[in-house]
C-alpha cells in the first residue's frame, strides 16, 4: 500500500509559488536595509530640518575660497593644506592651499584659502 501513495504535496508548493507571488518584485537582499535614526524620525514627524534635531553639519562654500562649517565638535588637524574636522556625524576633511581658519566659536569656524576638496570620513 505504500508504494500506491504519493505525496502531491512537493508539485503543489512550486505551482502554488508560481503563481502566488507572480508579479511581485523582490528587493535587492544585497544593500542591507537602514532605519532612519531616531532623530531622524523625530524630525520627520515635526516637519524640521535634521540639522537643527541632530545637529548635523552644514557646510557653506563660497565659492573655491571660502568654507562656513556649522555644528561641529573639534579640530582634530590643521595646517596650510589641511583642516580636519569632527562632527556629531563623521569626520570632514578641507583639503587645499594656503588654508587658514578666520574665524572660530562653540559651534560655527570659517575657513579661507584656496579649497580643492572636501572629503567625508
Amino acid at each position: 500500500m505504500k508504494g500506491n501513495l504519493k505525496s502531491s504535496h512537493k508539485k503543489f508548493k512550486k505551482n502554488a509559488k508560481k503563481t502566488l507571488y507572480q508579479g511581485l518584485e523582490y528587493e535587492n537582499k544585497s544593500k542591507p536595509y537602514q532605519r532612519p535614526s531616531f532623530m531622524e524620525e523625530v524630525s520627520n514627524h515635526l516637519h524640521l530640518p535634521a540639522d537643527i534635531i541632530a545637529g548635523a553639519p552644514i557646510i557653506t562654500a563660497t565659492g573655491r575660497n571660502e568654507i562656513c562649517l556649522e555644528n561641529y565638535k573639534g579640530i582634530i588637524e590643521y595646517n596650510g593644506n589641511i583642516v580636519k574636522v569632527q562632527t556629531k556625524a563623521c569626520r570632514i576633511c578641507i583639503e587645499g592651499k594656503q588654508l587658514n581658519i578666520l574665524y572660530f566659536n562653540e559651534d560655527e569656524m570659517c575657513i579661507t584659502g584656496y579649497i580643492q576638496a572636501i572629503h567625508y570620513q
